[in-house]
Formats: C-alpha cells, sequence, structure tokens
C-alpha cells in the first residue's frame, strides 16, 4: 500500500478534525476537564508530569488525554498510544496496530448497567500485527466510546501516514 506521509501538524490536525465531527462540536466546547479531551487544555501541571514519563520521540506530539481514573491515563500522540500508570507505561504504535477489539463487558451484580454507562470502567482491547490482544482498562460511557471511535482512525494513521 503506498503512503502518503504527513507532518505531526498534519496528523495532529486530522484526529482533532477526527474527534470534532465524532462529538459534533467544536473545539471552544472542550475545557480540559473532560474524561477525553484535547492534551493542550489540561492543566500545564499535568501536561508537563506526562510528558516527562512519556518520554516523546523527536517528532511525535501529544493530541488526547483519556484520563482512566486509578489506572491512570491513555495519551494519543501523533504517533501512537500510551498508557501511562501510577508505576508503569506501555506505549503501542500506530504502525503496530491493527484494530481495537472493543470492551469486555461489564457486569454488576443487580445493577442495569453496561459498556455504555458513565461512571464505570472496563477493560479495551487493543490489537497488534503481532496478533496479541493488549487490554486497558479505560472509561465506560461517553468518553470511552470517543476513545473507540479514534482508535479506529489510528489505524489508519499507521497504515497510510506513518
Amino acid at each position: 500500500m503506498e503512503k502518503f506521509l504527513k507532518t505531526p501538524d498534519q496528523i495532529s490536525a486530522l484526529m482533532q478534525h477526527w474527534f470534532l465531527s465524532y462529538h459534533r462540536k467544536d473545539r471552544d466546547s472542550f475545557s480540559g476537564s473532560e474524561a477525553f479531551t484535547f492534551f493542550d487544555l489540561i492543566p500545564e501541571g499535568l501536561q508537563q508530569a506526562l510528558l516527562q514519563r512519556a518520554n516523546l520521540d523527536e517528532h511525535e506530539k501529544p493530541v488526547f488525554l483519556l484520563n482512566c481514573g486509578n489506572a491512570g491515563f491513555v495519551l494519543n500522540t501523533t504517533h501512537r498510544f500510551i498508557r501511562i500508570g501510577e508505576s508503569d507505561l506501555d506505549s503501542i504504535f500506530y504502525t503496530e496496530f491493527t484494530w481495537h477489539s472493543g470492551y469486555k463487558s461489564i457486569r454488576i451484580e443487580g445493577a442495569p448497567i453496561g459498556i455504555k454507562s458513565d461512571g464505570y470502567f472496563a477493560e479495551f482491547g487493543l490489537e497488534t500485527q503481532r496478533r496479541e490482544i493488549v487490554y486497558w482498562l479505560i472509561p465506560s460511557g461517553k468518553a470511552g466510546f470517543a476513545f473507540w471511535n479514534v482508535t479506529k482512525k489510528c489505524e489508519l494513521i499507521g497504515r497510510k501516514y506513518l
């Protein structure tokens, strides 16, 4: 497949366009306090702490941040997903990412909740080219489904633009 090389700024602009199209909102509708939001809208101290841990490549830009509660954060950059836990860090480059396998089920006895219910967390699978499925704990509900939507686009970025 032919590659169409894009700069990190071009990839970031595409990602932001897809994100805003999914939400059917403009950028001004976001404050940085959302569970899944634009990285540059979060408090500067948190930005610096996450960037220090993430150790980005020279041409890699942070784009979105998913707050995963006690499990930490998932940073979406122009090149990869980075899960930043309290004491650990994992990443999956978009060039190694093939698709998501979605959520494992959420079940709480006696409670009528599911993966579309806000306020809960569930394991979400990311499949690599080695046919490995890596599960990360992410929010359910609106934030999780926005992340789900972004993952589909990251496969395209890895396949066509990097």
